[in-house]
C-alpha cells in the first residue's frame, strides 16, 4: 500500500487470546460488546479478546523504518497464543533482511511491541538499525528491570536507544507525534505525501470499539483519562476523512479507514 510516495506494509507477528473482555474492560457491561462482536468477529473468541499483533514497515526516501517489533520468538509472553514468531518470515516475504532496516521506531515498550528488538541471546535483531523511542518509555521500562521482556529486549539496547520526541520527521513524510495515556512516552506516527495521509495509532485505541466509545477504560492504560482525551482529540481528523488508519491489534492488515455507519464510528479494513 502507498501513501503518496511512502510505502506502508503490514507485517503479522502473532495472534492469540489476551484476556476475557470482562477482565480487560471491567467497567463495560458484557452486552455492550455485542454490536462490536458483529462488526469485528475476528477479535472475539467466546468471551475472550482475540488479539492480532501486527508490525508495520514504512519505506520513504530510501529509508526503511520498522514500526514496533511485535511479540517476538514463541513462548516469551504468557498469553494463549494461536500463532507467534512470524515477523522474520513476514520481512523475508517482502525481501527485507534484518540488516536492511535503517530505523526501528518503538511507539512504546510494552511486551507485545518489543519482542524482536533482540534475538534470544539479547543481541540486536536489526544490527544496523537506529532504535528510536521516547525517553520516558525507556526510563519507565528500565524501572521494571526484573521483567523478562525488559531484561531480554530493552536492557541490552540501552546504549543504542535514541530519544525521539513530539513531531520528529524520522524519514521523508514520516513524523512521530505524542499520543499520551496508554504508556509513558507513548507515541504514534503520521505519514504524509502528495496530499495523502495515514496515521499509525499504536495503542491509542487498542480495540476499534474505542473509536466509537472513546471513554471506555482499558485496564492496561496507564492513565485512562488521558487515553480517552487522546482518542477524542484525534477522532476529528480520522472520521470520514481521506486518511488511512492503522493499528496492529485490528483485524487483517490493521490498515483501513474510520467511518460513520448507522450511528456508530467504525473502522473498516482497506
Amino acid at each position: 500500500m502507498v501513501v503518496g510516495s511512502v510505502e506502508l506494509h503490514a507485517l503479522p507477528d502473532a495472534v492469540g487470546l489476551l484476556a476475557e473482555y470482562a477482565d480487560a474492560y471491567p467497567e463495560v457491561a458484557a452486552e455492550a460488546w455485542e454490536p462490536y462482536r458483529a462488526l469485528y468477529p475476528d477479535l472475539f473468541a467466546g468471551e475472550s479478546w482475540r488479539v492480532p499483533c501486527t508490525c508495520y514497515l514504512v519505506r520513504s526516501g530510501g529509508v526503511t523504518v520498522l514500526v514496533d517489533t511485535g511479540v517476538g520468538p514463541p513462548g516469551l509472553w504468557g498469553w494463549t497464543a494461536e500463532q507467534e514468531g512470524d515477523l522474520p518470515d513476514a520481512l523475508d516475504r517482502l525481501g527485507v533482511a534484518p540488516s536492511a532496516v535503517d530505523i526501528v521506531f518503538l511507539t512504546h515498550l510494552h511486551i507485545d511491541y518489543v519482542g524482536w528488538n533482540t534475538d534470544l541471546e539479547g543481541s540486536a535483531f536489526f544490527p544496523r538499525a537506529r532504535y528510536l523511542a521516547h525517553r520516558d518509555s525507556v526510563a519507565f521500562a528500565s524501572s521494571q528491570a526484573e521483567r523478562p521482556h525488559v531484561r531480554r529486549c530493552i536492557a541490552p539496547l540501552l546504549d543504542r536507544f535514541e530519544d525521539v520526541d513530539d513531531e520528529v520527521e524520522i524519514a521523508p513524510g514520516v513524523t512521530t507525534f505524542a499520543a499520551p495515556g496508554h504508556y509513558q512516552g507513548h507515541m504514534a506516527l503520521r505519514l504524509a505525501s502528495k496530499g495523502l495521509e495515514a496515521v499509525l495509532l499504536a495503542d491509542v485505541a487498542v480495540h476499534p470499539a474505542l473509536l466509537d466509545e472513546p471513554d471506555w477504560i482499558y485496564i492496561s492504560d496507564g492513565d485512562p483519562a488521558q487515553s480517552a482525551e487522546t482518542r477524542r482529540s484525534l477522532l476529528p481528523e480520522l472520521v470520514e476523512r481521506d486518511v488511512l488508519v492503522a493499528c496492529g491489534h485490528y483485524p487483517g492488515s490493521g490498515i483501513g479507514r474510520v467511518l460513520e455507519r448507522d450511528g456508530r464510528v467504525v473502522w473498516e479494513e482497506k
